[in-house]
């Protein structure tokens, strides 16, 4: 199952619209983020909590993004 939305967030006094994509993965799920044409995964934990992980390579976007982000899941 795959599901596109457009994710709200709160950065920097200002409310941005994010594209994401909601996907299963085995049974359970991840949110993927695409803010500044970087991809970010969301999955949950043990306790689901949402923890972020970036591509191999790839420079992570500002953490106070991250952190945003991830107030918003």
């Amino acid at each position: 199952m795959q599901e596109l939305f457009k994710l709200p967030v709160q950065f920097r006094n200002k409310t941005i619209l994010l594209p994401a994509e909601l996907t299963t993965w085995g049974y359970s799920h991840r949110i993927l983020e695409t803010p500044e044409d970087q991809v970010i995964i969301f999955e949950p934990d043990e306790e689901w909590h949402y923890r972020a992980q970036f591509a191999e390579g790839q420079k992570p976007p500002a953490l106070e993004m991250v952190k945003a982000i991830a107030e918003s899941i």
